[in-house]
């Protein structure tokens, strides 16, 4: 929507979210921002791409990752094709530059889930996921991950602790009360800090 409507009120809201993110920045020229929900349906990829686009549009070279890796869903809305990604990067079928695709928005890039593996945590926990960060970090300015719900699987807050700024997603009449309180305060006892994004 960002992309296709410029001018529309919910473009606007993301520029708004765009504004507020940089006083996270403060000063830094490079960013990761990690999104995660407490399930399905709540606006986490939708978000995560039409924030990065909103970023690549303001001139800065962001990668958007497709890091949920039990659900690919980003490869489809790019029309891309899902046969290499983070996946086959992680357990060494290919390189960086071959998971790495251009889009057709200029300073976006994005690299796709991949294969859906038999063992997703184990991969976002091995040393290759630290190889990839430390990579890509060097690269781009701005680094958008859509990660896997994290009130279903862990995937997400071992993603964490490459991220700068981690925002929650949280849908208005969608979200459990329950699940969304439970997470929270699993996150308080890892000391891991959250910032609350309302749809």
């Amino acid at each position: 929507v960002v992309y296709d409507e410029p001018r529309s009120s919910i473009t606007e809201s993301f520029r708004a979210i765009r504004t507020n993110l940089q006083f996270y920045v403060k000063g830094n020229d490079k960013h990761t921002i990690l999104i995660t929900s407490s399930h399905t349906g709540e606006g986490k990829t939708f978000t995560s791409m039409n924030l990065a686009i909103v970023f690549a549009l303001f001139g800065k070279k962001t990668l958007l990752m497709g890091f949920d890796l039990r659900r690919p869903a980003l490869y489809q809305d790019f029309k891309l094709n899902n046969d290499a990604g983070l996946s086959t990067f992680l357990i060494g079928r290919h390189s960086l530059d071959e998971v790495i695709r251009q889009t057709h928005i200029d300073n976006l890039d994005i690299i796709t889930a991949g294969p859906v593996p038999p063992n997703p945590s184990e991969l976002i926990a091995s040393e290759a996921t630290d190889e990839l960060f430390a990579a890509v970090k060097e690269r781009y300015d701005f680094i958008i991950i859509d990660t896997s719900p994290i009130g279903v699987v862990t995937d997400a807050s071992l993603l964490m602790r490459y991220a700068d700024t981690n925002l929650y997603m949280v849908r208005q009449n969608h979200t459990s009360k329950k699940i969304f309180s439970t997470v929270i305060e699993e996150l308080n006892k890892k000391d891991l800090k959250i910032n609350i994004l309302f749809n």
